[in-house]
């Protein structure tokens, strides 16, 4: 009976073991999923019901951007072409963004913001903000800087 008590102790020591490190994974979606939830429901209360969090790169550039391109957009969201054409489609359609072709060069497609996207713009800088205090709650300033240290290499090593 104690070698099976011991047995399962170890078990348990070695997954708990693993969890801490080999669970980073889960850990980042999980934190994902709940900032998701938690924009999702601060939209809701503002009565924003037609957007997703998969949009909120798209606005949080065309905020600080004029205009962008599909390219550009894509590379600052980090996600592929197509992602981000099904994405801006989708605002398009909703009347927040605006596509047109480049003038000098017809292959290239610009977006901006329609008056209806930019007045979205304060509710998202208060998202933003209870977002990150929500996130950063108990944390001390140093330990901010360095998680975002640590998570920014680990996404660089995709």
């Amino acid at each position: 009976m104690i070698n099976k008590k011991l047995d399962i102790s170890l078990i348990s020591n070695y997954f708990t073991r693993i969890m801490k490190t080999e669970g980073i994974i889960a850990l980042i979606s999980s934190i994902r999923d709940k900032a998701h939830r938690f924009i999702i429901q601060q939209l809701k209360e503002r009565g924003i019901t037609d957007i997703a969090p998969a949009h909120g790169g798209i606005f949080v550039h065309l905020f600080r951007n004029t205009e962008m391109t599909m390219g550009e957009m894509a590379q600052s969201i980090d996600r592929d072409k197509s992602t981000v054409t099904a994405l801006v489609d989708k605002l398009v359609a909703l009347g927040y963004v605006k596509k047109e072709r480049d003038i000098a060069d017809n292959r290239v497609t610009k977006i901006r913001l329609t008056q209806k996207g930019r007045s979205l713009e304060a509710n998202f800088t208060l998202i933003s903000n209870e977002l990150l205090e929500q996130a950063y709650h108990g944390f001390l300033e140093e330990e901010k800087r360095k998680i975002i240290d640590l998570l920014g290499r680990m996404n660089k090593n995709f």
